[in-house]
């Protein structure tokens, strides 16, 4: 069995109980990585994740963590895939950005609405779960969409922007990517990825550090990759099919299972 998200993580105490069959769980709390930013009911889950019998990590950052925490059962490391045949693409996006996903304190969105507001467009769409997020006039939100909605419409833009305060290996970015665009991320949220030229990664403190400087930073990064896009579409969307398609990475999912039915527990 394998469990995705803090959602099922909640029960690996449970488990490790009472399952009479060995289960491998993935982890995708944003703040794994950054243990003084737990929450406490994370902090007594995370307890009986060192007694599992498997742990597939999103990550080489998440693979060395557990390791380093003593962890010493199955461990094997399987970044995040998309099937990019669902995502649709543009040649041309509308020279403007966006930023999907859960709008919460740890994403800083609305740190970032505050910096750009007037000085570029910038979408923004997902659960609406900060309150002090307030839209502008250039900074719009557009509310939830569905899974098909982002398919079918992420194309539609330039370029993503995450910049949050903690993350393991965001979907949204490949999702991104796969529809062609780029991507201004921070560091929590580069996860598996290359040194590209349409990749832009900035520290994560850099929206909660606000100085002039670091204003002018995050908008000309945005701006930057706005106004690249049209160059590197076409090869953005080759990069992950190569790097990141379900295509490319089941083997290495088939192997991991496979050695996780013959090991002994």
């Amino acid at each position: 069995m394998v469990f995705h998200s803090l959602h099922a993580c909640d029960f690996v105490g449970e488990f490790n109980k009472k399952l009479k069959q060995k289960y491998c769980f993935t982890c995708q709390y944003g703040y794994l990585l950054k243990e003084n930013k737990w929450e406490e009911n994370f902090r007594q889950a995370f307890k009986p994740y060192i007694d599992a019998p498997g742990i597939i990590a999103a990550s080489h950052e998440t693979k060395e963590f557990f390791l380093n925490k003593g962890y010493s059962g199955f461990m094997r490391m399987q970044p995040n895939g998309i099937d990019t045949q669902k995502i649709n693409f543009k040649e041309r996006g509308n020279n403007k950005a966006i930023c999907l996903g859960w709008i919460q304190p740890r994403k800083r969105q609305r740190l970032l609405a505050e910096i750009v507001e007037g000085k570029l467009s910038l979408d923004f769409v997902g659960p609406l779960d900060d309150p002090d997020f307030q839209e502008g006039n250039t900074t719009q939100y557009l509310g939830i969409w569905s899974l098909q909605q982002v398919y079918t419409h992420l194309t539609d833009y330039n370029c993503l922007v995450l910049i949050s305060d903690g993350e393991v290996a965001p979907l949204v970015i490949l999702e991104a990517l796969a529809a062609g665009l780029c991507v201004v991320i921070s560091e929590s949220a580069s996860a598996n990825l290359h040194k590209k030229e349409f990749i832009k990664v900035l520290p994560d403190d850099i929206l909660t550090n606000v100085t002039p400087e670091n204003q002018e930073i995050v908008t000309e990064a945005i701006q930057e990759m706005i106004e690249k896009n049209q160059e590197y579409r076409q090869e953005i969307v080759e990069y992950v099919k190569d790097n990141f398609d379900f295509s490319r990475l089941i083997k290495n999912y088939i192997r991991i299972i496979d050695e996780f039915t013959s090991f002994y527990y």
